[in-house]
């Protein structure tokens, strides 16, 4: 960006965008020829007031931050646009936009380049001109039948006082009725080598996708970007039919529609909505151009796409930021509009309004007098201006037995030095070192104690100051805040129990299994290995039969092992260290990932609960299947240490790490469940990133059952 395009930037993210200044300038032009308010108006009145002033400055203060960020996404565009005027320019191939009459209207430095002319000299001359003479008339051919037909077409021609061929590839643009042209210059065989390196470079570098395929619409090369953008790797991509990206997010008509555009125009551009590997959906914009041989027939598809999901999101944000803020501007003119008018006619009754003050004020204090808080107003001094009866009641003391502030800080009914903190508070809010002020305390009185909610605020209209405090009582709330949290716990017990209970259905089922099945299985074994034996010689045939059952046999056997281990492992029989590290193993034989196992003084194993050290395997367990299925990591760390009070586990890995948004998805069950073990054994876990700084790191403490004893480490490295 420019220094003059930063500066400007600057000047608006101060002083505000043109809107914004218009905006302020409006209301504070409604506000110069508002009238004075009048002398008498009323507390009431001048309160209403002040709120209002309150809620406009607000409203200024969030257009101006949206417009900020309106300016922001602005210069955002602003400068995309210029990287790709940028690319347009220094693109290693050359290109050039003709009109009907063939006159050049644009090129870049690569077109220069290739026609050895500065750009000014090669504006406005006809492209002929650079064409050999026996060929100038198939050129001007070619140039018709591109704007006559709207179709890609590809003509190789001669240059002039050159040797070699160019390749030019033409479509028509119909908005601006020109054509573009990208002119390959063919030359000699190591040109062409050349050229093709740095067009490979060019796709392995460039964050747009590239797919390219055959005339059957088959993926037959892909670039980086396109693994990048959709999760697909080249080899999962290759030899399939472009359709599977869509995965049924739009109709066949659609895609009709897009091949009769591409057949009828030579090209396609548009939005499509695709998914990703993982099943998430994104937006892409995609140009679809056809590669022809020099006979016409199209040879190949080239597709290149670009992830466009964030912008259409911020300009969908964008609207409704716009239509909000036009609605608030119009709905605050018309209040500041009708304020005004009230307030002229505040003016041309004076009379009136002075008498209407005095009975807003008797109104006031029988209004107060009728409510069920307790509300009190004090002077600059602290001393009490009014009371309402509800206070009286509750204090159990007339207005000028006692000043407030010193009944705050002496009466022995507040609890836990409630009433300290409150005249603290109301001497801050006198002071001016804050305008409002509130605190929930215990009040205690002959029915019981008391919860209330105490509101201090400070106002100073055209009198002396007054500094008004509401109490009100919450003692019920407190109650429901209680019986809330209880019934948490109990939920929380409830999921505990359900946890314990399915754990135990496991390991019955397991046991039935292994007791049942296995056994009924291994007896048949025996009986068909005894048969496999008698048959060996006597009945070849049969032998070979009964073999293929034996293999089947073992086969239902490795199943039934493995149903078993899914349900509950053996090894947690042995002990919470032999299933770790059983399910360590497990993990390395089915993912190939490497997995490091330290272990701080073994002897720590034994000083876990039953109940903890299956919670401890679950955890462990599930966080192992989230990196297989997530993390693409290649390395996996796990810990096991411990001190005086707790246990602690650390499971890292080198993967792409997981993000706030990500952890906050409702569909997170695996951390869910991890969470809700973790707190029902009253320990605490962490997610954030490794000290390496890339990937995932999952910490947890769990309390111990006794004190463990000092760790040694002892590592063990698989």
């Amino acid at each position: 960006m420019s220094k003059a395009g930063k500066a400007g930037k600057a000047a608006r993210a101060n002083h505000g965008d043109p809107f914004s200044v218009r905006v302020r300038e409006q209301a504070e032009q409604l506000a110069a020829q508002a009238p004075p308010l009048p002398l008498s108006l009323s507390n009431e009145d001048m309160l209403r007031q002040l709120h209002e002033l309150q809620v406009s400055q607000i409203e200024l203060q969030m257009q101006n931050a949206a417009l900020a960020e309106l300016e922001q996404l602005r210069s955002e565009s602003e400068s995309s646009r210029d990287r790709y005027a940028r690319l347009y320019e220094e693109a290693p191939a050359s290109y050039f936009s003709l009109n009907r009459d063939g006159v050049i209207t644009r090129a870049n430095l690569a077109a220069s380049n290739l026609l050895q002319r500065d750009k000014p000299q090669l504006l406005a001359r006809r492209f002929e001109q650079f064409i050999a003479p026996e060929a100038q008339g198939c050129f001007r051919r070619f140039l018709e039948a591109v704007f006559d037909s709207g179709a890609r077409q590809v003509f190789e021609a001669p240059l002039f006082q050159r040797d070699g061929l160019v390749r030019i590839e033409a479509n028509l643009d119909a908005g601006s009725a020109s054509v573009r042209m990208l002119v390959t210059d063919l030359g000699d065989e190591l040109a062409r080598e050349s050229a093709l390196r740095r067009a490979f470079v060019i796709l392995d570098t460039i964050r747009e996708g590239v797919m390219v395929t055959d005339s059957d619409n088959r993926i037959i090369s892909v670039n980086p970007a396109f693994t990048t953008i959709t999760g697909y790797l080249a080899e999962e991509a290759i030899g399939r039919d472009p359709s599977f990206l869509g995965a049924g997010t739009h109709q066949p008509q659609f895609y009709k529609a897009m091949w009769d555009s591409l057949r009828r125009e030579g090209a396609w551009f548009g939005e499509l909505v695709n998914r990703r590997k993982n099943g998430e959906r994104f937006v892409e914009s995609l140009s679809i151009t056809p590669m022809r041989a020099p006979d016409g027939a199209t040879t190949h598809f080239v597709g290149v796409f670009s992830d466009i999901t964030e912008r259409k999101v911020a300009e969908a944000s964008l609207r409704e930021l716009h239509r909000e803020l036009d609605q608030r501007v119009i709905d605050r003119t018309a209040d500041l509009l009708r304020a005004n008018q009230h307030l002229q006619q505040e003016v041309q009754q004076r009379e009136l309004a002075q008498q209407a003050l005095r009975d807003a004020e008797r109104f006031f204090h029988a209004t107060i007098d009728s409510l069920s808080d307790r509300v009190l107003v004090l002077d600059q001094e602290g001393g009490l201006v009014h009371a309402n009866q509800a206070y009286l009641q509750f204090s159990g003391h007339a207005p000028g037995e006692l000043p407030y502030l010193q009944f705050c800080a002496t009466d022995p009914r507040w609890r836990r030095g409630a009433g300290h903190e409150l005249a603290a508070g109301i001497a801050s809010v006198i002071a001016g070192q804050a305008d409002a002020y509130a605190l929930e305390y215990e009040f205690a009185t002959e029915a019981g104690a008391h919860w209330s909610l105490a509101k201090v605020s400070r106002f100073r209209g055209e009198g002396p100051l007054r500094v008004v405090v509401a109490h009100t009582d919450i003692t019920e709330r407190k109650l429901m805040d209680s019986a809330l949290r209880q019934s948490h716990a109990q939920l929380r017990q409830l999921a505990l129990h359900l946890e314990t209970v399915k754990e135990d259905e496991r390991k019955r089922i397991s046991r039935d299994i292994h007791d049942e099945l296995g056994q009924n299985l291994l007896a048949l074994r025996i009986d068909i290995s005894m048969l496999s034996a008698r048959t060996q010689h006597a009945h070849p045939r049969l032998h070979r039969r009964v073999a293929s059952v034996l293999d089947n046999i073992d086969t239902t056997i490795k199943s039934v092992r493995g149903i078993m281990n899914e349900l509950r492992p053996m090894a947690l029989d042995l002990g919470l260290q032999a299933a770790i590290e059983w399910q360590v193993g497990d993990f390395r034989k089915r993912s190939g990932i490497v997995c490091h196992l330290q272990i701080a003084d073994e002897a720590l194993f034994a000083a876990i609960g039953s109940q903890a050290e299956i919670a401890l395997f679950r955890i462990v367990q599930e966080a192992l299947s989230n990196v297989l299925r997530h993390a693409q990591a290649s390395v996996v760390e796990l810990e096991f240490h411990c001190d005086a009070r707790a246990v602690y586990v650390s499971i890292s890995d080198n993967g792409v790490g997981i993000t706030a948004q990500q952890q906050r998805k409702k569909q997170c069950f695996g951390l869910i469940g991890i969470r809700e073990r973790v707190r029902a054994l009253d320990g605490q876990l962490e997610i954030g990133a490794p000290a390496s700084g890339s990937g995932c790191r999952l910490w947890l403490q769990v309390p111990l059952r006794v004190p463990a004893p000092g760790a040694q480490m002892i590592q063990k490295v698989q």
